[in-house]
């Protein structure tokens, strides 16, 4: 990867259906839209560790606050989200005239991307999902990280269901105490109204196989071994043999080990795009 860069291009704003949108863009070539996970931002998950900059060397690098996180807008109604996380997308693309971009979408952001496959295919030249995967149906086990998320939103112990969602595979579970401390910078940097009103609204958003098998780009899911959620790959390889998968050994879902750090990351999504030309 590229040297950390910690500071991002200048802000910029656009009206997305009333909800203020900030995003960012680097470089020039063809445009490359980045979608941060829940919780995070744009700084945070793509500026910070110079996945802009290595982008921006030779492509047009966009990056957005979702809403609900970050500089964006954080409407406290649940009808602002739901389909609206990934309308926003579409409605940047539309601001700056771009017809067609590949999309990089990590953690909850690789479901946004996944939904995008259904509603908007035409504006998509290639899709990545890192660090999770296109959602397919709602599981029992998101169902029930819907509900707790919610209850830990309002309670002393927000972000709870992450931490342990995304503990790398292998580690000792944390306590309470630890999460509690862990979660603290999470329970500072986030709006906790904002962000239940976005699990009440729907944000698991929902792809269909039919939309997958009919998508005319190329698509990759990356994900690192020690990702909980590596557990879902063997389940769309076989259904979607199509999709490219890269499973990187000792990667984790974030920090230093985490799979946007890994060299193998880049070089992949520069393959993926250079596959769509």
């Amino acid at each position: 990867m590229a040297a950390a860069q910690t500071t991002a291009p200048p802000d910029r704003f656009f009206d997305s259906n009333g909800v203020q949108i900030r995003f960012v863009e680097q470089g020039a070539g063809p445009p490359v839209i980045l979608l941060h996970g829940y919780t995070g931002t744009l700084d945070r998950h793509f500026v910070a560790n110079g996945v802009l900059a290595n982008i921006a060397k030779d492509h047009r690098a966009i990056a957005m606050d979702l809403r609900g996180h970050g500089k964006s807008g954080k409407p406290h109604d649940p009808k602002a989200y739901g389909d609206e996380l990934a309308r926003d997308v579409i409605r940047l693309l539309d601001h700056l005239k771009i017809q067609r971009a590949h999309i990089v979408g990590y953690s909850l952001g690789a479901v946004i991307a996944g939904r995008l496959v259904t509603t908007n295919p035409d504006r998509l030249a290639s899709v990545a999902f890192i660090g999770h995967h296109p959602e397919r149906e709602i599981t029992a086990a998101d169902a029930k990280f819907v509900e707790d998320s919610i209850r830990e939103l309002e309670s002393d112990l927000p972000f709870r269901s992450l931490a342990v969602a995304i503990q790398p595979i292998g580690a000792p579970m944390p306590s309470d105490a630890e999460l509690r401390k862990a979660v603290a910078p999470l329970a500072a940097a986030n709006d906790v109204k904002a962000l239940a009103a976005m699990w009440r609204g729907g944000a698991f958003l929902l792809t269909t196989d039919k939309a997958l098998k009919a998508a005319r780009f190329p698509m990759i899911e990356i994900i690192g071994t020690l990702d909980p959620a590596v557990s879902e790959v063997e389940p769309l390889r076989k259904a979607h043999p199509q999709i490219k998968m890269l499973v990187l050994e000792g990667a984790t879902h974030g920090g230093e080990q985490g799979v946007l750090r890994r060299p193998e990351t880049m070089n992949a999504l520069r393959e993926l795009w250079s596959s769509a030309r």
